[in-house]
């Protein structure tokens, strides 16, 4: 097995590999992490090779600087990165390129490694070898956080799953005359995104306008916008990124303060989970609610999503120090 540095040659074959992988999303193709101006992320990304030269492993990396130290991030662009690797990678193999990869990072003069895992609802085949030998190998989990997640297989229709109280909410938006619709109004979306989170958390979107029109243009089939509306106004959304054919991936959400009381956000949701059901995916993402690298755990939010049925999966970041 051998390492080498990705170069903008391998893009194709990069890109068709993490289409193809057992765990890969679109967040480890070249396609998304390109998007991404080229000063703001100086790229490390590795590709691995098998004893019969035939690629097995992607490994999307940018260097992370602590200080005066560079870490080896994978990936700090995106919401995980992790290690994506082929049909025929096993448990031997996972065995031999975490070694490999510790004397390539400490050769290069890195002082630690940092993977941010796929989380497992993600994998089209189950992947844990990998993390196993992470943690044969001394790395160890430095950051969990708690996403919440719904099975859409398990359920016949979205009110079998939801509690009385969202089954409630959902039906005060309807008849209150709210409606939800697949949207293409990005602008009145990001307006209303960046009210909530200047005002809730003083912070700012991670993506711009322009980025999500960008990446909307990279993945016209992948990004879509689900959004409510009462009296021919946008008061709530959920911009949903579908990573890969299992998962729904709720990447924002947010709603007009001044419209709470007839419960837009609970009709997207209820929507959402009937459109995934129809359309055949197996979950439904709706991310994280903690805060700080995990130290925060926002408990009315969990209760929100758990409410429509779902349930916590774990977003998990192993870290060796070189």
């Amino acid at each position: 097995m051998k390492i080498k540095t990705y170069t903008n040659d391998y893009e194709s074959h990069w890109d068709d590999f993490v289409q193809n992988s057992r765990n890969g999303t679109f967040m480890q193709q070249r396609k998304f992490l390109n998007y991404h101006f080229p000063e703001k992320f100086q790229d490390c990304s590795l590709i691995v090779y098998d004893d019969q030269n035939k690629l097995t492993a992607v490994i999307p990396a940018a260097i992370k600087k602590e200080g005066e130290d560079c870490i080896f991030c994978s990936y700090p662009g995106a919401s995980h990165g992790g290690i994506i690797i082929n049909q025929k990678f096993n448990s031997s193999k996972a065995l031999v390129l975490i070694p490999l990869l510790i004397d390539y990072c400490r050769s290069l003069g890195f002082k630690a490694i940092e993977m941010k895992m796929v989380p497992r609802i993600y994998h089209l085949w189950t992947s844990d070898e990998i993390d196993f030998s992470l943690r044969h190998n001394g790395f160890s989990p430095d950051i969990t956080e708690l996403a919440t997640a719904l099975s859409l297989k398990e359920i016949d229709k979205a009110d079998s799953c939801m509690e009385k109280h969202a089954i409630r909410n959902r039906n005060k938006a309807i008849n209150s005359g709210v409606t939800v619709k697949e949207s293409n109004d990005y602008e009145n979306f990001c307006n209303i995104l960046e009210y909530n989170l200047k005002e809730r958390h003083n912070t700012i979107p991670t993506h711009s306008y322009s980025e999500l029109l960008d990446l909307k243009q990279r993945y016209p089939d992948q990004i879509k916008l689900f959004s409510s509306f009462y009296e021919g106004k946008m008061i709530a959304g959920v911009l949903v990124f579908i990573l890969n054919s299992r998962v729904i991936n709720c990447f924002y959400i947010c709603h007009r303060d001044e419209y709470q009381h007839v419960r837009p956000l609970n009709l997207v949701f209820s929507h959402l989970i009937t459109w995934g059901m129809k359309e055949g995916f197996h979950y439904i993402d709706w991310g994280i609610s903690t805060e700080n690298k995990g130290k925060v755990v926002n408990t009315g939010l969990i209760k929100f999503k758990e409410g429509f049925g779902g349930r916590g999966i774990l977003r998990e970041t192993y870290r060796l120090t070189l």
